[in-house]
């Protein structure tokens, strides 16, 4: 319940109430059985009584009207809450495509992560997507900016990645297109350990944790040749699997 209709509600009783009490008092009064008023006594209670329920009803009326202005305040405040929605998703191109919107954007994130088919078809529904305003949705803002720059890395070699939603380190080493092994993450770890390529605003730059990644951060991808495989690399990564050595592992 909006707060703002709890006072309507307390007049409306109010009003249902003094309207009992008043006609409860003009009911109670009775001639004494005993014979002990007189027609002067009684003509008094019935002008004090009268009174009375005359004041009451002006203030009834009165609540009567205080329950009706806020009754088209609240009428009112409904009346611009639909409008600002209805403005806001006439902004943003429609309540109706948010959906298909959603529905676009994750998909394409999922082929871009995957690089499943090729870059052009992806390009061609991202392309359509950038003409469409729901992309500034806040739900969707970050996440197609974030698309944006997997599609520019989405090269036949993988020099860089874009960290996507979802993604691990051992995701990305195991991708056909990187390392086909999820053994190899430490690879990945080592080269952006120190500094990625890029992040966006309030990313960290730099990877201390390598259970720790973000969306939109751009990875360095290094070669993989036998002397890479051989290094000391995949030894510093074992403190990181063994949770009682982790506070032990080399720097």
């Amino acid at each position: 319940m909006n707060f703002y209709k709890l006072p309507v509600i307390m007049l409306a009783f109010f009003l249902v109430f003094a309207v009992k009490v008043s006609y409860a008092q003009y009911e109670e009064v009775k001639v004494d059985p005993n014979g002990d008023m007189d027609n002067d006594q009684w003509e008094a209670q019935i002008t004090d009584f009268t009174a009375k329920k005359n004041d009451l009803t002006t203030k009834i009326a009165d609540l009567q009207k205080e329950i009706d202005e806020l009754t088209a305040k609240t009428t009112s405040r409904d009346v611009d809450l639909r409008n600002a929605e209805d403005a806001f998703w006439s902004e943003v191109g429609g309540k109706e495509n948010y959906g298909s919107f959603k529905s676009n954007l994750e998909r394409l994130e999922k082929v871009c992560r995957n690089k499943e088919g090729s870059k052009e078809d992806a390009m061609k529904i991202f392309e359509s997507m950038s003409t469409m305003k729901m992309k500034c949705h806040p739900e969707f803002f970050a996440r197609f900016n974030s698309l944006k720059k997997c599609l520019e890395g989405w090269n036949n070699s993988v020099p860089q990645y874009v960290v996507l939603k979802g993604d691990y380190l051992f995701i990305i080493a195991a991708r056909n297109d990187v390392y086909n092994n999820k053994h190899m993450w430490p690879v990945i770890w080592e080269a952006n350990e120190n500094g990625v390529i890029e992040a966006p605003r309030g990313i960290p730059k730099t990877i201390k944790n390598p259970h720790l990644i973000y969306p939109g951060q751009v990875l360095k991808i290094p070669a993989m040749s036998e002397s890479l495989k051989k290094s000391s690399i995949f030894d510093r990564s074992k403190g990181w699997l063994d949770w009682k050595n982790r506070r032990n592992r080399k720097k």
